[in-house]
């Protein structure tokens, strides 16, 4: 039993990934699928049509009632009602249990159609091409796994060995056309077998190359040491939010460069990634970002000023409560000085034309140094607002 399931598992390309990314994998091959069906049915139905015009043309009506110009007609529907029906996904997410339902079910189909049309053509009157080029065409064109094409194809091939002996003048019974249509089918199956492989490959590696640049992008925009958003991070959410009323702090550790003399710059690393945690973990709407050394800017959104005040003493507070040890600072335990500024958007009076700038977050930024700077004139561990 182990040897069997190592088969199968060998002959299905998605047991390579995981649950999850198999998946998404099959979804966005579906997406894919649905539309390639989508163009094999526009085409059948067109040549399908063209022949009932030249049956018509030739016959009149009764050209329109054999059995083959039935199954064309059918056909045409068929098409029809799965062009209407699958709808278009464009992204896996999108993809119902309705779409895996309505390509399968048109795929088997379009496979069944052919060969029964072709089951009823007499030797006169046709040959194997038509369900030939049908199953070449939907094991080069779509990308199935071994199972599925076997499951496509098992109805259709069914329906032509079982006329070999219910149609004495099947044009199967021709010498070499059964021999076609069974190297025809297994022709098919490994080349959609080979197709499929090919491009999970494919989509795995450009899956591989999108995540390895999201991750560069998310290391470009943080602090090396601190592992929080850095000033370029900073720039762009400020330039992201141009409606956004917010409280800009400029937070700075009080006594830095004598805890550094004193614990050595290893544990100064250690205290400033501790108050970067902190800061950035506080539960407020906003961003904070190291700035240099041992100064943050924290960005607060706002919907109004109440509280402003109260919420930038409790992030000072959360930084004293950590209770770092700093012998050489006159509070003997870590602390911050924090210079606040607050800018409340007008949004009746807001110009849609005017564009917040870099230059204007440095005017903010400017303005909340100048407060931190009056904060620890008055003795710091305190939080001060810039007032013009």
């Amino acid at each position: 039993m182990k040897s069997l399931y190592s088969i199968i598992q060998s002959l299905n390309p998605y047991s390579a990934y995981d649950k999850m990314q198999a998946t998404i994998l099959r979804k966005t091959l579906l997406c894919d699928n649905i539309k390639r069906l989508k163009i094999i049915g526009i085409i059948g139905s067109l040549v399908n049509l063209l022949l009932l015009v030249l049956y018509y043309l030739e016959d009149g009506l009764g050209g329109l009632t054999t059995i083959e110009a039935g199954l064309r007609i059918a056909w045409i529907l068929a098409s029809i009602i799965y062009i209407i029906g699958v709808g278009s996904p464009h992204f896996p997410e999108a993809v119902k249990k309705r779409q895996f339902i309505f390509f399968y079910g048109a795929t088997i189909l379009c496979l069944l159609f052919a060969s029964m049309i072709t089951a009823v053509l007499s030797v006169e009157q046709g040959s194997t091409f038509l369900y030939l080029i049908n199953v070449l065409l939907i094991g080069s064109f779509l990308y199935l796994s071994f199972l599925e094409i076997i499951c496509i194809i098992a109805p259709s091939f069914l329906v032509l060995i079982v006329s070999i002996f219910i149609t004495p003048a099947s044009i199967l019974m021709v010498q070499g056309n059964i021999v076609n249509v069974i190297a025809s089918t297994a022709f098919a199956v490994v080349i959609a077998q080979t197709i499929l492989t090919s491009k999970l490959k494919q989509l795995s590696s450009t899956q591989t190359i999108l995540d390895q640049k999201k991750e560069l992008e998310y290391l470009i925009d943080l602090d090396g040491l601190t592992r929080i958003p850095n000033r370029r991070k900073l720039e762009s959410y400020y330039l992201k939010n141009p409606r956004m009323s917010f409280a800009l702090l400029m937070v700075d550790i009080d006594y830095f460069k004598n805890y550094n003399d004193t614990y050595g710059h290893l544990q100064g690393d250690q205290c400033l990634i501790q108050v970067a945690q902190c800061l950035s973990h506080y539960p407020f709407e906003g961003l904070t970002a190291r700035y240099g050394g041992e100064e943050f800017v924290t960005l607060i959104k706002l919907a109004d000023l109440n509280d402003v005040t109260t919420l930038v003493e409790a992030i000072r507070e959360s930084i004293e409560a950590l209770q770092i040890k700093h012998e050489a600072s006159s509070f003997r335990v870590v602390t911050v000085s924090i210079g606040y500024v607050v800018h409340m958007v007008d949004e009746i009076l807001l110009d849609d034309n005017i564009k917040p700038t870099a230059d204007c977050l440095e005017d903010f930024i400017l303005k909340a140094d100048q407060a931190l700077y009056q904060a620890k004139e008055n003795g710091r561990n305190q939080i001060k607002l810039f007032e013009e």
